[in-house]
């Protein structure tokens, strides 16, 4: 695929490490002060805040900090705090001894110990619950921590970056974060523009995601109507640059010809949250659909998240239920969502 040159920072944000990372893209100054922003961070060890609404790019943002800086060579590990229940979540960070609690059948390395001298993400901060909070901010200032049901203290070396689709100073004035962690944590803060604030972007995104999605569908898009073009750098994109991503997948494979129309664009009235959970089913099911018309066959991992998808979207979110659908345990259906990375939220009801 041709790709539009850039300055040579930008071109270094392509990740080779990371071969399906798509490179950080556009030209607009919204986007130049985030990569200025990314230079400047890259080699500290500073703890980062991304704040940017939701299908922004954060976790894009922090695998280049991560990919491009002096722990390029550790682990990066992410935990959503929004999409772990409360009484898990001290687990997944900091691990268990076996025994410590009913269903601890063995040792359970948290996700701290595995990013040791690498980079930790917790997307989602400020849906940490308070208790947990302290418990990080203690890591962050003594760099020890103790496993669920452990005695051992771990010395942990690692970078924090944290994201958010909320402005954290507000909820350190709701009281629904710790004030001792936000200034801990917001050491420096990138802030990621919505779409709408950055349309210089939007051709340029488009072209790359056109020739992306067209390639993998099998289809060459030679045009795009100028009136499409048109709709899209007109429309407001309230679920950001994730939302373009899967209206030009969609749009791709309902075109018949190698057109793009702005019939091939149907914008539904939702939130942010209400267009994630549509857009990552019909994602899935557009690429299961495109894979069976071609014969071919897709991994069991993708088909088992298509399905997972669909049965928490049925269910409003409620786990239980949808294990009975899919005829599966309800530790089996929360493992594979911590696997794929589905988040509750998106599917519970709004």
């Amino acid at each position: 695929m041709k790709e539009t040159k850039h300055s040579d920072f930008k071109n270094t944000l392509k990740l080779r490490e990371e071969p399906e990372l798509w490179r950080i893209i556009g030209s607009s100054n919204e986007i130049k002060d985030v990569l200025s922003k990314i230079q400047t961070v890259l080699d500290s060890d500073v703890p980062v805040v991304i704040q940017g609404e939701t299908g922004t790019g954060k976790e894009l943002v922090t695998k280049a900090i991560h990919y491009r800086g002096p722990r390029s060579k550790e682990p990066l590990c992410t935990i959503n705090c929004a999409a772990i229940p409360e009484n898990l979540l001290e687990s997944e960070l900091m691990g268990h001894e076996k025994g410590s609690f009913t269903g601890a059948i063995q040792q359970q390395i948290g996700k701290l110990e595995r990013a040791n001298n690498g980079t930790l993400f917790l997307d989602e901060i400020t849906e940490m619950p308070l208790a947990m909070q302290a418990k990080i901010l203690r890591v962050i200032e003594e760099q020890v921590f103790e496993r669920v049901g452990g005695q051992k203290s771990i010395k942990t070396s690692v970078r924090i970056i944290s994201a958010s689709n909320k402005e954290l100073l507000d909820e350190v004035n709701s009281k629904n974060f710790r004030e001792d962690l936000y200034y801990r944590l917001n050491v420096f803060r990138i802030h990621i523009p919505p779409l709408r604030d950055r349309k210089a972007d939007i051709p340029e995104l488009v072209n790359v995601f056109v020739n992306r999605f067209g390639a993998l569908s099998g289809k060459r898009i030679n045009k795009l109507d100028s009136s499409t073009m048109d709709k899209l750098i007109n429309y407001r994109w309230p679920g950001n640059i994730r939302q373009l991503q899967n209206s030009i997948r969609r749009a791709i494979l309902i075109t018949n010809n190698d057109t793009l129309l702005p019939e091939h664009f149907d914008f539904p009235d939702l939130d942010a949250n209400g267009l994630r959970m549509i857009e990552s089913l019909e994602d899935g099911l557009s690429k299961l659909e495109a894979a069976l018309r071609r014969g071919d066959v897709l991994p069991l991992s993708e088909v088992e998240e298509i399905f997972i998808r669909r049965a928490l979207n049925a269910t409003n979110g409620n786990i239980s239920a949808a294990s009975e659908k899919l005829d599966i345990g309800r530790s089996t259906v929360y493992r594979k969502m911590q696997e794929y990375g589905i988040e509750i939220e998106d599917y519970q009801a709004m």
